[in-house]
């Protein structure tokens, strides 16, 4: 289930992170994608039917007061969780649980398994993906360089602690990459424009299988323009 919360804040670059760090996960990466082809079996997350209930009605509540939702939001303090509202259709204590969500462990299933052909030159690794799985036509792989590059932007190597998906997503062995942007012009909601890119790759557990994480999220003059997150397994 795609999080129904998109809450921005001021963004700031990540610190650089020592060669041997990234050299480490680019041999990683070469152990991941091996030969010529993989399936990516795009999974999501598979919460308790409570939780979903909750969203449910959260989201319906959004749905229906959508003019109040937006003047709310623009309302909020920067770089913080929106207060607790009793329009949000749910209780104080529900809405604690959505937004902890992302310290939940939910299991994963897979909803889709597309094939994905691996394409290897001029020092690059590239993708051409079926279905949702087109998103990796995006990624581009650098090892000469240790760089990895989305739809055009470079995504600095981020030490494996700054990334919540590694818990998320019960992730051992585990790399991140993440790109933080905004125009800091402005601080109001509102008027902020910003950028979030985030590539996980590492081992899931239970199970021991390989799992690709794509995050994208853009927003411009306050409005949402990309809110994409895409996780799945790789395998032969």
């Amino acid at each position: 289930m795609k999080s129904v919360l998109f809450i921005a804040g001021v963004l700031f670059s990540l610190a650089s992170v020592a060669q041997p760090q990234k050299t480490e996960a680019f041999r990683f990466v070469d152990s991941v994608f091996q030969g010529e082809k993989f399936h990516f079996e795009i999974t999501e997350f598979d919460f308790p039917t409570d939780i979903r209930g909750i969203l449910l009605r959260f989201n319906n509540a959004l749905a229906t007061n959508k003019e109040w939702f937006e003047q709310y939001s623009r309302n909020a303090p920067a770089g913080q969780p929106l207060p607790y509202d009793e329009r949000f259709g749910i209780s104080r204590d529900e809405y604690t649980r959505i937004r902890n969500m992302d310290k939940m462990h939910p299991a994963l299933k897979g909803v889709d398994t597309q094939q994905v052909t691996i394409l290897r030159h001029d020092g690059k690794m590239t993708f051409k993906g079926e279905g949702d799985a087109r998103i990796l036509d995006y990624l581009e792989f650098l090892p000469a360089r240790n760089e990895v590059v989305f739809a055009g932007d470079t995504i600095p190597f981020a030490p494996v602690v700054s990334s919540p998906a590694l818990t998320a997503y019960s992730l051992t062995d585990g790399y991140t990459w993440r790109l933080e942007k905004a125009d800091l012009k402005s601080l109001q909601a509102s008027q902020l424009t910003a950028r979030v890119i985030e590539i996980d790759l590492g081992i899931r557990e239970p199970g021991r299988r390989p799992l690709l994480r794509i995050l994208y999220q853009d927003m411009e003059n306050g409005a949402s323009k990309a809110n994409l997150d895409l996780a799945g397994f790789i395998g032969r």
